[in-house]
């Protein structure tokens, strides 16, 4: 088929290499100049499936409005935004029902593990170099009945209880000794050694060159404003420059999706939630961490890029589609990381480093939209969260036997736009 798809991050990178290899003839546009230069250009680089839990847990809602109106906390939520949260935070809120965050979190670990595997897959294959380790990860926790609570929530969401370390403060320190200076501070850590860490945004490149030895065609500098149809049966993408006929299109535009379908009848329930990065060079690479970290408390990672390079992100903000840095934000997340290396604090201002703001594409119950549409023709690939480089390479192997009527490697069904 000749298949059209939306949008150049990881998503739809992976989206066009996986229906390429398939011998689709695919043309992906991408209203900017280049593959990832979106979301997934300066992500937080984790590829942590046994984390990969939705945002909205049991107790989120009165975390969230505790948090209102502090400039320091994770979690921002600005009183101007409630009125266009209304209908998506209510069934955001209801998610957070413990039996359904439950299956939710099954449901992501699931496509996470999948996508590894799948991603394991391509780098054989291909030999993509793209700053990757595969050393596993940490979760830090400052509080002990924090780390226990985590450490139960994780036994009863994975299958394999060896696939999660409890680790002490010596235990920690043995396994990251760039921790050692703030060890007294922290209660522990939760160790995943299957976890692994790359540059997203180099793989979407590396993936989309792939493609295009394949025979795909990509398209910079072209913004899709609708799609076309004949009854109910996609027929065309209108652009800025042309019409685009094809005979099927793949949605993996991140927040712009629903904006996409808009006028459809298909509406995908994304909202977008800011999250920053700050990306530097360090001096010396002495005091640098090994192992990508995530700091529960605080909500930042921490990601080692090759030698000298470490990045810095994290936080939500409830902001809407607005993409700017906004320097107080900033500002909470590298003090956070300055506490917890005191060695690398001189470097880690924001003088120094390179400042991003991209908007992760939520879901209310934290599930990708994954797979057809209610319009023949159509399909989706979006609403990934926090998660996108960790689920990407399994959603496009997904993608792509729905849209050849394949069976699925996994089960495709907790992860229908239709539900």
């Amino acid at each position: 088929m000749r298949i059209i798809v939306v949008g150049g991050g990881i998503i739809g990178a992976t989206s066009a290499l996986a229906l390429a290899e398939r011998g689709h003839e695919v043309e992906l546009v991408e209203a900017r100049g280049n593959i990832a230069e979106g979301t997934s250009h300066a992500n937080g680089g984790g590829i942590t499936p046994l984390h990969s839990e939705p945002w909205n847990s049991p107790g989120l809602f009165s975390s969230l409005f505790a948090y209102m109106g502090r400039k320091s906390a994770p979690w921002r939520l600005p009183v101007w935004q409630l009125p266009a949260l209304r209908r998506w935070g209510a069934r955001f809120l209801a998610q957070s029902r413990r039996d359904r965050f439950v299956d939710n979190a099954r449901a992501n670990i699931r496509l996470g593990l999948y996508s590894l595997e799948c991603l394991q897959r391509w780098c054989q294959r291909y030999e993509f170099d793209y700053a990757q380790t595969v050393a596993g990860s940490m979760q830090l926790f400052h509080d002990r009945q924090a780390l226990a609570q985590a450490l139960a929530l994780r036994r009863q969401l994975i299958e394999d209880p060896g696939q999660v370390v409890p680790l002490d403060r010596s235990g920690l320190v043995a396994q990251e000794p760039a921790l050692a200076p703030v060890a007294d501070q922290l209660a522990g850590a939760l160790y995943f050694p299957a976890h692994q860490s790359g540059d997203a945004a180099r793989f979407a490149i590396l993936a989309a060159r792939q493609a295009e030895k394949l025979g795909a065609v990509f398209s910079f500098n072209e913004k899709a404003q609708a799609l076309k149809f004949d009854r109910n049966r996609f027929r065309a993408l209108q652009t800025d420059r042309r019409l685009i006929e094809a005979d099927a299109c793949v949605v993996a535009a991140g927040s712009d999706s629903p904006g996409l379908l808009a006028g459809t009848g298909i509406q995908l329930p994304i909202q977008p939630v800011r999250g920053y990065s700050a990306t530097f060079h360090i001096d010396s690479a002495e005091h640098l961490p090994r192992l990508p970290l995530l700091d529960v408390a605080h909500r930042f990672v921490t990601l080692r890029l090759q030698e000298n390079g470490f990045r810095i992100a994290g936080l939500a903000d409830f902001a809407g589609h607005k993409r700017a840095v906004a320097p107080g934000r900033m500002d909470v997340m590298l003090e956070g990381a300055r506490r917890l290396f005191p060695d690398l604090a001189d470097q880690l201002t924001p003088a120094r480093g390179r400042l991003w703001a991209g908007l992760r594409p939520v879901t209310p119950d934290g599930r990708a939209l994954l797979g057809k549409t209610s319009a023949e023709g159509v399909f989706v690939n979006a609403g990934h969260g926090p998660m996108g480089w960790t689920m990407a390479c399994g959603s496009a192997d997904l993608l792509s036997a729905l849209v050849d009527g394949r069976p699925p490697g996994i089960a495709a069904e907790p992860y229908s736009p239709q539900r």
